[in-house]
Formats: C-alpha cells, sequence, structure tokens
C-alpha cells in the first residue's frame, strides 16, 4: 500500500486535512478532516508498505496491549478502505477518466510539439527575446505588469482597458518582475522552419533534423510528470516549466510556461474571432500562475462596491451571486465591480481586490484597484440567516471557492497563506438566503453593524 500523492496533508488552524491537488482536483474528489492517528498512518503511507508491517508500527506507536491487536486491525481496516474509496491510496481508482487514447489504451503521454525554454542560460529573458515576435504593448493587469509579444490580432479587446500608458519594456525588469506573454502563429513558423529550428521541435519533412533529435534526446533525460489530464486540459510539468494542452480551446495547440508563470508562450493558429476569445482564456491560466507567485488568487464571485469597499458574494455556479448583486443594486444602488471573478491580495497588510478582464460571461469589470471590505458565502435555504464562522471554516470555504490553479503542494500551501492572511482582516460570514429583498436586508445591515 501507499497514498496517493495527489492528496496532501495540510493544518488549518488546529485541524488536519487530507485536500486533493492536481489531477483529483479535476475529478472532484474531496477531502477529509481527519485526525492524530489517521496522520500518523498517512505518514506511514508515504513508501509501500504491507498490511501487517502497517499493523505493527501502529501497535508499536500507540503501545498497544497484546489483546488490544485484533481490535487495532480490524480500525485500521476500516480505514483503509475508507481512503481507497475515495481514491488516496495509490491503484484504489483510475487516475484518468476520459476516454482519449492515452486513458483508454495507455499510450505514451502526450509530448510537446515546439521547444519550450532553454536550460543552457541563466537569462531566461534573453532566450526569450531571442525568439520571441514584436512587442505589441505593455499592460498592467491585476496590479501587474505584462507585456504582449505577437499579432495583435491574437488579443482580446478587453485587455485594452489596462493598457499601461508608460509602455515599459524589458529594460529594467528581471526575469520574474514582469510577465511575458508570447504567441506564435504555429503556419508562419513552419514557413520558417530552417531559420528557427534552433527554438522549435518541429515535426515532420520541414523539420531541422539535427535540432530535432538533440531536443528529443533532452526529453527522454527529463520525463515530464502529468499533473492534470482530463477532456479539456492537459498540463506536464518539466523541471524548469508546464506545457499545457488544451483539447477544449481550439486553435491553441501548445502552451509553455515557466514555473513562476513570468514567461508564457503560445503556439496558435492564424488569428481569427475564435481563436482570440480562446486565447483570452488560455491567458487567464497562465496569468494566475504568475499572479499566484505575486500574492493574489482569484475568488469566483460577483462583487459589489458599498461604502467605497468591495464585497464579494461566493458561491458554486447557480446558486445565485448575480442575483444576489441584483437585490443590492435594487435595494441600495450598489454597482457591480466584477461579475464573476475578483482578484484579491494584500498589501502591507491591506486587502484589495485587483481589476482584470476576466468576468465570467457578466461582461462586467473594471480597471481599478479597491480595498476588500468582505466576503459572503452564499447558501440557498427557504430561511434568511447569518452563519458566523470559526477562523478554520473561513479559511477552508474561501480556500473552496478560488479558480486559481493547483497542480501540487506547493500550490496548496500558497493558496492557503494567502486567504489565512486575508480572511484575518475581512469580514467573512455565510449567508443562508432564499433570494429575496429580506435576505439582502438581512446581509447589509450586519455589514453596516460591523463597519
Amino acid at each position: 500500500m501507499k497514498r496517493n500523492d495527489k492528496f496532501v496533508l495540510e493544518k488549518i488552524d488546529n485541524s488536519i486535512y487530507l485536500l486533493p491537488v492536481g489531477q483529483m482536483i479535476a475529478e472532484y474528489n474531496k477531502g477529509i478532516k481527519i485526525n492524530e492517528t489517521c496522520e500518523f498512518i498517512w505518514q506511514q503511507l508515504e513508501q509501500e508498505i504491507s498490511f501487517d508491517d502497517l499493523v505493527g508500527k501502529c501497535a508499536e506507536y500507540f503501545d498497544a496491549e497484546e489483546e488490544d491487536i485484533e481490535n487495532l486491525r480490524k480500525d485500521i481496516e476500516t480505514l483503509i478502505r475508507s481512503l481507497k474509496d475515495r481514491g488516496m491510496l495509490e491503484g484504489s481508482q483510475s487516475i484518468f477518466k476520459c476516454s482519449c487514447s492515452l486513458c483508454r489504451n495507455g499510450d505514451p503521454v502526450l509530448s510537446p510539439k515546439y521547444t519550450g525554454f532553454k536550460e543552457d542560460t541563466d537569462d531566461i529573458s534573453e532566450t526569450v527575446t531571442k525568439c520571441q515576435p514584436e512587442k505589441v504593448g505593455s499592460y498592467v493587469i491585476g496590479g501587474l505588469s505584462v507585456l504582449f509579444y505577437g499579432d495583435d490580432r491574437y488579443f482580446y479587446e478587453s485587455f485594452e482597458e489596462f493598457k499601461d500608458k508608460n509602455d515599459y519594456t524589458d529594460d529594467g525588469f528581471n526575469s520574474s518582475s514582469v510577465m511575458k506573454i508570447q504567441v506564435t502563429n504555429i503556419e508562419e513558423l513552419f514557413e520558417n522552419a530552417e531559420n528557427e529550428g534552433e527554438f522549435f521541435d518541429l515535426e515532420g519533412e520541414d523539420a531541422d533534423t539535427e535540432t530535432s533529435d538533440i531536443d528529443q534526446e533532452l526529453r527522454k533525460e527529463k520525463n515530464a510528470t502529468v499533473l492534470i489530464h482530463h477532456n479539456e486540459l492537459t498540463v506536464l510539468e518539466y523541471p524548469e516549466e508546464y506545457v499545457l494542452f488544451f483539447h477544449s480551446l481550439s486553435g491553441i495547440e501548445e502552451l509553455h510556461l515557466l514555473k513562476d508563470g513570468s514567461c508564457a508562450r503560445f503556439y496558435c493558429e492564424q488569428p481569427s474571432d475564435e481563436v482570440r476569445l480562446n486565447l483570452f482564456y488560455a491567458i487567464r491560466i497562465a496569468f494566475l500562475i504568475f499572479a499566484l507567485n505575486k500574492n493574489r488568487v482569484m475568488l469566483h464571485s460577483c462583487s459589489i462596491l458599498f461604502n467605497e469597499k468591495v464585497w464579494a458574494f461566493s458561491a458554486p455556479s447557480g446558486t445565485g451571486k448575480s442575483t444576489h448583486c441584483g437585490i443590492w443594486k435594487k435595494l441600495f444602488d450598489t454597482p457591480v465591480v466584477n461579475g464573476d471573478l475578483n482578484l484579491i491580495g494584500l498589501e502591507n497588510g491591506i486587502p484589495y481586490v485587483y481589476g482584470t478582464p476576466w468576468c465570467g460571461t457578466s461582461g462586467i469589470f473594471e480597471n481599478r484597484k479597491r480595498t476588500l471590505g468582505g466576503i459572503i458565502l452564499l447558501k440557498q435555504s427557504s430561511n434568511n440567516r447569518i452563519e458566523a464562522l470559526s477562523e478554520e471554516n473561513k479559511i477552508l470555504y474561501v480556500q473552496q471557492r478560488l479558480t486559481t490553479s493547483v497542480w501540487d503542494k506547493i500550490m496548496l500551501e500558497k493558496t492557503f497563506e494567502i486567504v489565512s492572511e486575508i480572511v484575518k482582516v475581512i469580514y467573512v460570514k455565510r449567508l443562508h438566503c432564499n433570494m429575496n429583498d429580506e435576505a439582502g436586508y438581512l446581509i447589509h445591515d450586519d455589514i453596516v453593524l460591523s463597519l
């Protein structure tokens, strides 16, 4: 037996949880709260261990008497069965569930068609600059500097709201202080394969054979780890970068992304309305990796402006976030700040909401940094009432509503660190509500009392 490394142990306040990351999140596996006994057993499962050896270690650790061994075996057997049912042990369930050939036939992991970022230079930005298209412009998104490179027809019009008047260049930035997003037209790339073969591993007759062979050997030495794989997305992890395949976003062939998010290289088909829109969504995934490294996470929520602060109403899709913001608009004339996604973070102890162009299908966003007043977690109910939450539940419930990617333990811990600090200084409560005017008055009055 051995534990599934797609679940990690995380301590929240005074409690211990086993929480999913990567593929287990993609498959909607849920975490569980555990006690110290289960924590000890989980630690023993780090390496392959037989059931009898596990019982022996537990008997020794808990100083069990001989007559208690049989009951101990039964308790451990029950726990192991529960962990298996939840997919928390290796081999207890299929890791991949989609119907593609990789899952169906056990085919090799998808291999990138194009080379990523070179390992033979200490200056990643130098490598990017040598092979990137012409710069489109400088932007400030979510308070972070972003440079776009490529044909301007690739970039969605919403980005224009975030154009930086200072028009920054690469000068003055190191490889992690600004995000560089490069979009390469694969059709033009193939036309110029002979000249660009140093940087791109192309398949077919036009490929630079010598370079291609070298790159293939490099890939054999650094096997990819599959972090996510389903019908919409595959994420491969290499030592210095991630490679993403967007199965449901046509026109985007690959994304190579440095692990800190500072450089994103997209390979796309010719610019079109469809490709531009799909790329808009794909850029969000890359941007959120960069933002996470800058201590910002994105909350699935509809937000309003009240008392010069932003108040975010968060819940699963279809619960009534937009409906509740509409109630506030009707009752208190509060404008909507963002209709679906709010980037939040902390600066010098002050919580903020940062403007980004991503807002779901609402079309409502703004390019402005505002103070975050609170997060209201909505839960449908026939009766309206406000539930005060423990610090542990504030952290856990807000964490569950993030759209920021959590592909591994490091990302999970980073998001918990950010959320833990934010919820300490803002209003966070759960509103059980039926979405009538009474619900709006109830939470409004409670917020006013908290100011």
